[in-house]
């Protein structure tokens, strides 16, 4: 035992020579490498498209934030396309912890988040940024809780109102009757129904081939599509509908996000709000160059009158009916939700984005 602490002193003693003879403090040495902490990677995802404004612009900035904010504590690995599995199962992979985190559409987990469906039903609204102001008064409100209880929520948007595209002019309500209309969720797939159409479910990287081959009439997508998904190239028409969206919602698994140093978690704590705005304009940014992209195509832009058009909101009111019973069934404020979701939207400036249920 003796010999070992003589042997221990003998190599502090040598160590301390060694930092005075080259002019370095020891102790700073010492120090430095007790707080060296080691780095912390998270792996990130989305479903869309490498050139889309989530793959290209949200997530990058999302991430550069994240590293800044924690001094490089923090790095990530961002994936996009579904490049790490299906597409529909992104939600479970941030759940289980296959990825860290995530973007997600939530009408690929139909029930999971019951009152955030609430901004998918088939609304009138003139921008995505007004509709995403709407979200994050709902958000601050409490309602959406339980919705995100299994992960950690980082922030949300819609990507701007949906339009119709097809392959087949269609210039009434009567139109749609029969034809076979792709939908992104649950929602659409109950207004299709209504209209009188056949809904056909599939993911947006499918829309093309199966309209090209015309295995589909059209499919509901916003402006951005038309060139994220290159339908301008197999749609030969555009109807200006207006109508519903679809809610991108970013996620983190909440052991991941434990794991963050505190300045990681401010960063999110702060930002959610701004990065919820950043992608709702962003989208209504990138929908209009869809619709230049799409007219360079020569796809025919089709507006309906207002009379048809109020013909379309009676005929989907058993859609919201239909969504009141089944949050209500759980016990959840379905009504006071929806009641409050058209205020605030009337209040941004949403011209009769759709009709209340009394």
């Amino acid at each position: 035992m003796m010999l070992e602490l003589f042997q221990l002193k003998k190599v502090i003693n040598v160590f301390l020579i060694l930092g005075m003879v080259l002019g370095i403090n020891s102790f700073s040495i010492t120090e430095d490498i007790a707080s060296a902490a080691p780095v912390i990677i998270l792996t990130g995802e989305t479903f869309t498209p490498t050139m889309s404004p989530p793959a290209r612009l949200i997530g990058p900035e999302f991430n550069r934030g994240l590293e800044n904010a924690t001094g490089g504590m923090v790095k990530t690995k961002w994936h996009t396309a579904s490049a790490l599995g299906p597409t529909a199962d992104l939600y479970t992979r941030i759940v289980t912890r296959v990825i860290d985190y995530g973007q997600f559409n939530i009408g690929y987990t139909p029930g999971v988040f019951p009152i955030s469906e609430m901004f998918e039903l088939p609304i009138r609204f003139p921008s995505g940024e007004i509709l995403t102001k709407a979200m994050i008064e709902i958000y601050k409100k409490g309602y959406l809780e339980k919705d995100y209880a299994d992960v950690k929520f980082l922030f949300f948007y819609n990507i701007g109102p949906y339009q119709l595209w097809s392959n087949v002019k269609i210039t009434s309500v009567e139109g749609l009757v029969g034809k076979k209309i792709r939908c992104p969720s649950p929602t659409f797939v109950e207004m299709t129904k209504a209209l009188g159409a056949i809904p056909v479910s599939m993911v947006g990287g499918e829309i093309y081939s199966a309209m090209e081959k015309k295995i589909i009439d059209g499919t509901w997508a916003c402006g951005d599509m038309a060139a994220a998904f290159k339908l301008g190239e197999v749609a030969k028409y555009v109807v200006m509908t207006n109508i519903g969206t679809i809610t991108h919602t970013w996620a983190m698994n909440k052991i991941a996000y434990q794991s963050l140093p505190e300045t990681g978690k401010k960063y999110i704590e702060e930002n959610w709000e701004k990065f919820s705005l950043l992608g709702g304009r962003y989208f209504d940014e990138y929908n209009e160059k869809g619709f230049v992209f799409a007219r360079e195509k020569k796809v025919e832009t089709v507006v309906w009158s207002e009379m048809e058009l109020k013909k379309m909101d009676n005929m989907i009111v058993p859609v919201f009916k239909s969504w009141l019973n089944k949050v209500e069934s759980k016990g959840l404020p379905g009504k006071k939700a929806l009641s409050d979701f058209h205020q605030i939207l009337s209040q941004l400036g949403g011209k009769e984005p759709f009709l209340l249920q009394k």
